[in-house]
């Protein structure tokens, strides 16, 4: 500020010392809304593009590889069951603040009929050191009082262990490599 009377403005003036929050609501598109519905009713919704027949869960609503749109005609309801097509076992580092203190497994696993795997799935049910590419899951849903969606946006989808506890292993006999291997990542 310059001319006579000014006084000057120092950072103390510019900082606004109050909280502020800032919420808002947007409508889901419609192929997230379709796949919400689906998770809350225990079902995978995923869509069939017109041009090439791939299959994508979730979909963004058209393929992106084709750049055709997809619509509700499109919406398939998916198998429950796949393979495991890559996997982690991570052993947490303690820290403070550390809640998940055993060994735990997150797997990409490629839903029957699918072709982009979903990533970051935990296996259970059989020790971790038996985990293995080619083995076959299915998923074990969380109740339905138990399931929560409010995480899924537009802006990304936020995964399936809201409703999805884990993936156990079905006890039928391994795929092969050749079923699974384009989608190890």
């Amino acid at each position: 500020m310059s001319g006579a009377g000014a006084s000057a403005v120092t950072k103390e003036d510019l900082v606004m010392n109050h909280l502020v929050r800032l919420s808002y609501r947007e409508e889901l598109s419609p192929n997230l809304d379709r796949f919400v519905d689906g998770l809350l009713e225990g079902k995978l919704v995923g869509q069939r593009c017109p041009s090439c027949a791939r299959m994508y869960v979730p979909s963004k609503g058209y393929c992106p590889l084709c750049v055709v749109a997809m619509d509700e005609s499109e919406a398939v309801e998916v198998a429950q069951v796949g393979t495991v097509t890559a996997f982690t076992v991570i052993t947490p580092v303690p820290y403070y603040g550390q809640q998940q203190v055993d060994p735990f497994v997150y797997a990409s696993v490629l839903l029957d009929g699918v072709d982009t795997p979903i990533t970051g799935q935990d296996i259970t049910g059989i020790p971790h050191e038996q985990v293995r590419s080619g083995l076959r899951v299915r998923a074990v849903w969380k109740p339905v009082e138990e399931r929560d969606v409010s995480h899924i946006s537009n802006r990304g989808w936020g995964g399936l262990d809201s409703v999805i506890s884990s993936f156990e292993a079905t006890g039928e006999p391994d795929a092969s490599e050749d079923s699974y291997e384009e989608y190890a990542l």
